[in-house]
């Protein structure tokens, strides 16, 4: 049964792992391998939110490539610094934050750039020193949140390079030391909290993958609510902007839902864009193989991944106008309420312009 998604979370009666042979998975390559799919247009679904890029883009696109730069270049990496650097982060950032002030603005597409890269680290067949030693990436992993931690605290500055070394961590340290700086304790621990969470779902796909397993659709769409990162750049909005959501609003159901629909948006959307990549690497745990593999074929598959995003948009629209309508004695409240919508709306047209 293909996964539902109803009021923001993801509803699953029973979570399973499906192991499967070397044939099942050759199978499944082979019956998507030369498909033809129509992909509707996702841009049409969004076209009545905001879309932007913040005019200092050039500037940010020096500072990006100064930084990978100093990062890859040590380690002679040619190839994965030419990837990284023809993949526009300059323009994600841009766009994800329009508005930003530029100060802020390198912080979070630092944050961008950190995401990608760690990712890279951990997960890319190409790139990746760990993906088939699961020792060793457990053990970036549990750097990588020692490292989160103690930046994000508020002696960030003493002993950083005792924590780690590793260029790929520590490009994280700019954003610890500015949001630890900048933001208070509750921002900091969602901050926090998700890129934890981020970097255990990542491990909870890499366990699946180390036991020879496939997700179930459910499971899958459970690890990648967290593995997309998508919330992490959204616990930055606050910071971005320089407001502070009253503890109410962060304790409310529909703003927690807006987040989810907007999350669901994101990743939904990547997966869509990407599984021709990534069927071309030989790569099946994810969304439309594995809704293939469930409905038995690719155009139902994509149509499913479709109507996941465009159910959310209406949720989302949905949500945005009773939490709106709450707070609506409030302007001052509600006026930042607003500013956080609208950058989950920015994140979701500027991740289709993006790509």
């Amino acid at each position: 049964m293909a996964a539902t998604i109803q009021e923001g979370r993801v509803v699953s009666l029973e979570i399973q792992s499906t192991p499967f042979s070397a044939s099942t998975r050759e199978q499944l390559l082979l019956d998507i391998r030369g498909s033809r799919v129509i992909i509707p247009d996702l841009q049409a679904m969004i076209n009545h939110w905001p879309q932007g890029t913040h005019p200092e883009i050039e500037r940010l696109d020096e500072y990006v490539q100064k930084t990978l730069t100093s990062i890859l270049s040590p380690s002679n990496d040619k190839t994965r610094l030419r990837r990284l650097r023809v993949s526009n982060i300059a323009l994600f950032g841009a766009s994800w934050w329009p508005y930003a002030s530029y100060e802020a603005l390198e912080i979070v597409t630092r944050l961008a750039l950190w995401l990608f890269a760690w990712d890279d680290e951990t997960d890319s067949p190409e790139f990746s020193t760990v993906i088939n030693d699961w020792d060793r990436a457990t053990t970036f992993r549990q750097r990588t949140i020692n490292y989160l931690r103690r930046s994000l605290s508020r002696d960030s500055g003493s002993g950083l390079s005792d924590t780690s070394t590793d260029p790929i961590i520590a490009l994280f340290r700019p954003v610890g030391e500015a949001i630890s700086k900048s933001c208070n304790d509750r921002q900091i621990k969602m901050f926090l909290d998700e890129l934890i969470f981020y970097v255990n779902m990542c491990e909870e796909e890499h366990r699946l993958q180390v036991a020879h397993c496939l997700p179930t659709v459910e499971e899958y769409l459970r690890l990648r609510a967290g593995s997309g990162a998508v919330k992490v750049a959204f616990f930055t909005m606050e910071y971005v902007y320089g407001i502070t959501l009253p503890q109410q609003v962060i304790d409310d159901e529909t703003m927690h839902q807006i987040w989810q629909e907007a999350n669901v948006i994101i990743f939904t959307t990547n997966d869509i864009l990407s599984f021709k990549k990534e069927v071309a690497q030989s790569q099946v745990d994810s969304l439309v193989p594995l809704l293939s593999l469930e409905l038995g074929s690719v155009q139902a598959a994509v149509n499913q991944a479709v109507d996941i995003v465009k159910s959310a948009i209406q949720r989302f629209d949905a949500a945005e106008t009773e939490v709106l309508e709450r707070y609506a004695a409030t302007p001052e409240v509600q006026e930042d309420i607003r500013k956080v919508i609208d950058g989950c709306k920015y994140a979701c047209t500027a991740n289709l312009n993006w790509r």
